[in-house]
Protein backbone atom coordinates (compact mmCIF):
# COMPACT_ATOMS: atom_id res chain seq x y z
CA UNK A 1 0.00 0.00 0.00
CA UNK A 2 1.26 3.44 -0.90
CA UNK A 3 1.17 5.60 2.22
CA UNK A 4 1.85 8.70 0.11
CA UNK A 5 -1.90 8.86 -0.50
CA UNK A 6 -2.55 9.58 3.17
CA UNK A 7 -1.88 12.69 5.23
CA UNK A 8 1.07 12.29 7.58
CA UNK A 9 -1.31 12.46 10.53
CA UNK A 10 -3.31 9.53 9.09
CA UNK A 11 -0.48 7.29 7.91
CA UNK A 12 -0.04 5.33 11.11
CA UNK A 13 -3.78 4.63 11.35
CA UNK A 14 -3.97 3.77 7.63
CA UNK A 15 -1.09 1.32 7.95
CA UNK A 16 -2.70 -0.29 10.99
CA UNK A 17 -6.07 -0.57 9.22
CA UNK A 18 -4.41 -2.09 6.17
CA UNK A 19 -2.57 -4.69 8.27
CA UNK A 20 -5.79 -5.50 10.09
CA UNK A 21 -7.68 -5.77 6.79
CA UNK A 22 -5.00 -8.09 5.43
CA UNK A 23 -5.22 -10.29 8.55
CA UNK A 24 -9.01 -10.49 8.40
CA UNK A 25 -9.03 -11.41 4.70
CA UNK A 26 -6.11 -13.80 4.51
CA UNK A 27 -6.23 -15.40 7.95
CA UNK A 28 -9.63 -15.17 9.59
CA UNK A 29 -11.85 -15.28 6.51
CA UNK A 30 -9.89 -18.13 4.98
CA UNK A 31 -10.18 -20.12 8.22
CA UNK A 32 -13.92 -19.41 8.52
CA UNK A 33 -14.48 -20.62 4.96
CA UNK A 34 -12.51 -23.81 5.59
CA UNK A 35 -14.59 -24.50 8.72
CA UNK A 36 -17.85 -23.71 6.96
CA UNK A 37 -18.60 -20.91 9.43
CA UNK A 38 -20.66 -18.76 7.09
CA UNK A 39 -22.14 -16.65 9.90
CA UNK A 40 -18.55 -15.83 10.80
CA UNK A 41 -17.85 -15.03 7.14
CA UNK A 42 -20.73 -12.53 7.14
CA UNK A 43 -19.41 -10.84 10.30
CA UNK A 44 -15.88 -10.70 8.83
CA UNK A 45 -17.25 -9.25 5.60
CA UNK A 46 -18.76 -6.44 7.66
CA UNK A 47 -15.34 -5.73 9.17
CA UNK A 48 -13.79 -5.74 5.72
CA UNK A 49 -16.37 -3.20 4.51
CA UNK A 50 -15.84 -0.96 7.56
CA UNK A 51 -12.04 -1.01 7.25
CA UNK A 52 -12.22 -0.37 3.50
CA UNK A 53 -14.58 2.60 3.97
CA UNK A 54 -12.30 4.09 6.63
CA UNK A 55 -9.28 3.76 4.34
CA UNK A 56 -11.20 5.26 1.42
CA UNK A 57 -12.19 8.28 3.54
CA UNK A 58 -8.58 8.90 4.54
CA UNK A 59 -7.12 8.39 1.06
CA UNK A 60 -6.28 11.46 -1.06
CA UNK A 61 -4.47 12.02 -4.34
CA UNK A 62 -0.76 12.45 -3.74
CA UNK A 63 -0.88 16.10 -4.90
CA UNK A 64 -3.48 16.92 -2.24
CA UNK A 65 -1.27 15.36 0.43
CA UNK A 66 1.73 17.38 -0.78
CA UNK A 67 -0.30 20.59 -0.82
CA UNK A 68 -1.59 19.90 2.70
CA UNK A 69 1.97 19.37 3.96
CA UNK A 70 3.13 22.64 2.37
CA UNK A 71 0.18 24.54 3.86
CA UNK A 72 0.91 23.00 7.27
CA UNK A 73 4.51 24.22 7.11
CA UNK A 74 3.31 27.75 6.33
CA UNK A 75 0.75 27.60 9.14
CA UNK A 76 3.42 26.53 11.65
CA UNK A 77 5.41 29.62 10.64
CA UNK A 78 2.41 31.81 11.40
CA UNK A 79 1.27 32.45 7.84
CA UNK A 80 -2.44 32.42 7.01
CA UNK A 81 -3.14 29.55 4.64
CA UNK A 82 -6.88 29.84 4.13
CA UNK A 83 -8.28 28.80 0.77
CA UNK A 84 -8.95 31.58 -1.72
CA UNK A 85 -11.47 31.21 -4.51
CA UNK A 86 -11.70 33.30 -7.64
CA UNK A 87 -14.71 35.52 -7.99
CA UNK A 88 -17.10 34.59 -10.73
CA UNK A 89 -18.44 37.70 -12.48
Amino acid sequence: MNLNHFLKSDREKAESLCKSLHFVVFELLDEAIKKGDFDGCIALAGSIVDHSRDLKKMQHPEQVVELHEIASKFARKGLDVTAVKRRVH
